[in-house]
């Protein structure tokens, strides 16, 4: 039997998009391919290649990385059958450390009478 298909591959985490200020992070999903198991799961993190995920034997797997780059990271995580048939899923994850800089405080209302109900109002860039 010729295999002409690409093993499925489905990353739970982390989302697209996600941002942190923590560096690690872990790279969670499946993969299966019914014809031609193994499947192995290879993880690259801004073009560079961080080796392999255990894939468990229910297809599930997961990598720790950690994230060097301030900023917008790009994972690619690349799912191989025995087959040599590839396929790859992108995420991008934002990794920042800057703390927040607050631009305004608004006391509402201001003055505030002792004992009574007020809001505070702080705008953060």
């Amino acid at each position: 039997k010729i295999d002409t298909v690409a093993p499925t591959l489905t990353i739970t985490s982390p989302a697209d998009g996600y941002e942190t200020n923590q560096p690690e992070l872990t790279i969670e999903g499946t993969t299966n391919d019914a014809t031609s198991k193994p499947v192995t799961v290879n993880v690259k993190l801004n073009g560079r290649d961080l080796g392999n995920a255990t894939v468990n034997s229910d297809g599930t797997f997961s990598k720790n990385i950690t994230l060097d780059v301030q900023g917008e990271n790009v994972i690619v995580v690349i799912a191989t059958d025995s087959a040599g048939k590839e396929t790859s899923v992108t995420k991008t994850v934002v990794f920042n450390t800057t703390a927040p800089t607050i631009k305004s405080v608004v006391i509402d209302p201001n003055p505030v009478n002792a004992g009574k109900t007020f809001t505070i109002t702080v705008e953060v860039e």
